[in-house]
C-alpha cells in the first residue's frame, strides 16, 4: 500500500508546541519546531503557499506563547531590534540573516556587533530574553519564510527598535512594523515592473535599392564598412566629412544690374544622398535589486 504523503497542519503544530511550553519550556518547544522541519519543509510551504509579497502571520497569540510565520521580501531587512523575551526562529524556506548587536558603553549607546549566524532552511536558532538583532534576506529573487516562536506575552511587551540606524533606539510598534513592510513591498512591485518592461531595440534601416543610395549599382561611393560592436559597448561615433563649399553668389547690387540673361547662375552641388550614422541603442537599465517584528 502506497505510504500516504506527509502535510502539515497549522492547529496541530500550534497544539504541539503548547503542550511542549506548559510540559518543559523552551527547550520542549525547540523540539517541537526542529522535529517539524525534519519531517519536511515541502509540507510547511504547500500549507502557507506561494507568497506574492512579505508579510506577517500570527498563527497563535496567548499569554504564554507567540507564534507568528514571518515572510521576508527579495533583499528585505528588518531593523536591529529586541524581545525581551526569549525567542526561536525556524526557517522552512531561503535563508535568514541574523546580526545580533550589544549597546556600547563608550559609544553613547550606539549598537556595535556582535556576530552574525545564517539559519538555513530546515534550521531552528533559540535566542536569550535580551537579545538585539538584525534580519536580512539576502536573496535578490525569492521570498524567505521562518516560524518566530515568542516565550510570553511578547505583544503586549514593551520593546526596543533601532530605527533609522543602530544609533536611534525608540519603542517598537506595529505601526512602524507594518510601515517597514509596506516600504518593502512597494520595492517590491517596483522591481517586478522594472524587470516586466520589453527591452528597447534599435530600429531597422530600410534596405537600399539599386541606383538608390550608397551600394552597388548607385553611382556613388558605397558606404564604408562599420566594424561590429561587442554587446554593452556603446557604438563608436562615425562623423561624417562635410560637403564641398558652394561658390559664393554674386553681390545683390551686381544682379540687380545686370539684364536677366546676364545674372550669373550660381552652380549647383551634385545631388548627395543622406549619410546615415549608426543606429543609437538606448541604454539598458539595469535593476538594482534589489525590508510585525521578528
Amino acid at each position: 500500500m502506497p505510504r500516504s504523503r506527509r502535510t502539515f497542519d497549522i492547529d496541530e503544530f500550534v497544539r504541539e508546541c503548547l503542550e511542549a511550553w506548559e510540559a518543559d519550556g523552551a527547550e520542549a518547544v525547540k523540539d517541537v519546531l526542529d522535529r517539524t522541519l525534519r519531517r519536511g519543509c515541502a509540507p510547511v510551504r504547500e500549507c502557507f503557499g506561494d507568497p506574492r509579497e512579505a508579510h506577517l502571520q500570527v498563527l497563535y497569540a496567548g499569554p504564554e506563547l507567540v507564534i507568528e510565520n514571518m515572510v521576508w521580501a527579495p533583499g528585505m531587512s528588518y531593523p536591529a531590534h529586541n524581545h525581551n523575551t526569549p525567542v526561536m526562529t525556524g526557517v522552512y524556506a531561503g535563508v535568514e540573516i541574523n546580526d545580533f548587536y550589544h549597546p556600547s558603553p563608550h559609544a553613547g549607546g550606539r549598537l556595535q556587533r556582535t556576530g552574525t549566524v545564517d539559519i538555513g532552511e530546515g534550521d531552528a536558532v533559540l535566542m536569550g530574553y535580551d537579545a538585539i538583532h538584525r534580519i536580512a534576506n539576502p536573496n535578490r529573487r525569492s521570498f524567505t519564510g521562518a516560524f518566530h516562536i515568542y516565550m510570553g506575552d511578547y505583544l503586549h511587551s514593551s520593546r526596543s527598535i533601532w530605527y533609522p540606524d543602530e544609533a536611534s533606539e525608540t519603542p517598537a510598534s506595529f505601526a512602524l512594523t507594518k510601515d517597514i513592510f509596506a516600504a518593502a513591498n512597494r520595492g517590491l512591485v517596483a522591481a517586478r515592473a522594472a524587470e516586466s518592461e520589453p527591452e528597447s531595440e534599435p530600429e531597422s534601416e530600410p534596405e537600399s535599392e539599386p541606383g538608390a543610395g550608397p551600394g552597388p549599382g548607385s553611382g556613388s561611393e558605397p558606404e564604408p564598412e562599420r566594424a561590429a560592436v561587442p554587446a554593452g559597448v556603446s557604438a563608436p561615433v562615425i562623423t561624417i566629412p562635410p560637403a564641398p563649399p558652394v561658390p559664393a553668389a554674386a553681390p545683390a547690387s551686381a544682379l540687380a544690374a545686370a539684364p536677366p540673361s546676364a545674372a550669373p547662375s550660381t552652380p549647383r552641388p551634385a545631388s548627395r544622398p543622406p549619410a546615415r550614422g549608426p543606429g543609437r541603442r538606448p541604454p539598458r537599465s539595469h535593476l538594482h535589486p534589489p525590508g510585525d517584528q521578528g
